[in-house]
């Protein structure tokens, strides 16, 4: 009885991404339902459509759920707090230039706490400092670039994006120390990372209302490992081969 109910209870667990289209399904049919009562006038739809913050904060809390046990935590509380700002601000509770300066510290914050937990590319490889050819230092506001390199002991390095756009291409590059790291941050923005077909490629970004993108193949071995790193705010982060 008891292997009964154990197994009851695994078979009632969701994974994520169902768990999200479930909610997001139940949403759609609520919104049908405001709809159609208010073409009937039984209700006035307006009234409700104020609380759609709701929404995000509980696709926050389902991030929170399934990110106890991985690294969505970050974006979780990201999308609770704003939805309790918004909501706030739609019930006429909070200022909306209150609410904007609120966004801006928290988004500060996470970058400060991201920036603080990063690797030091710096500290792990002093040497790349020394060496534009085996370092990326990448920076664009309102335009564009492309930049590639061929380094065969690549260290490493950083790309912003600011409301524009970047284009690495490492597919001729090689990693001689096992591991390199590349800090991301794209806001309005995009970062595009081009490697070759035997580099690992680990993303541990963080993204608010963009996201990060690994279409890259998985080779055999690691030995030939990136990390992807950073934060993508309205904005996005892909690596491929």
């Amino acid at each position: 009885m008891i292997h009964g109910m154990e197994h009851g209870m695994r078979t009632d667990r969701r994974p994520a991404p169902a768990r999200v289209r479930l909610v997001f399904g139940l949403v759609v049919m609520v919104c049908g339902l405001l709809l159609t009562l208010d073409n009937f006038g039984l209700l006035q739809s307006r009234r409700f459509v104020r609380f759609w913050p709701v929404l995000l904060i509980g696709l926050g809390v389902l991030k929170l759920s399934h990110g106890l046990r991985s690294k969505a935590r970050t974006p979780g509380f990201f999308m609770i707090l704003m939805g309790v700002v918004l909501l706030l601000v739609n019930l006429g509770i909070l200022d909306l230039r209150l609410a904007f300066a609120l966004f801006l510290l928290a988004l500060g914050a996470a970058i400060v706490w991201r920036a603080a937990r990063s690797p030091d590319v710096a500290a792990v490889a002093p040497a790349a400092l020394t060496d534009p050819s085996k370092h990326l230092d990448v920076s664009v506001f309102m335009g564009s670039v492309q930049r590639a390199l061929s380094a065969q002991d690549f260290l490493g390095g950083s790309a912003t994006a600011l409301l524009g756009g970047c284009e690495i291409d490492l597919t001729k590059a090689s990693i001689a120390g096992g591991e390199a790291v590349i800090n991301t941050f794209a806001f309005w923005g995009g970062i595009e990372i081009k490697v070759p077909p035997d580099w690992m490629v680990e993303t541990r970004g963080t993204a608010v209302l963009g996201g990060f993108d690994d279409s890259s193949r998985r080779p055999d071995d690691n030995r030939k490992r990136l990390i992807v790193s950073g934060i993508a705010v309205m904005g996005g982060v892909e690596v491929k081969n």
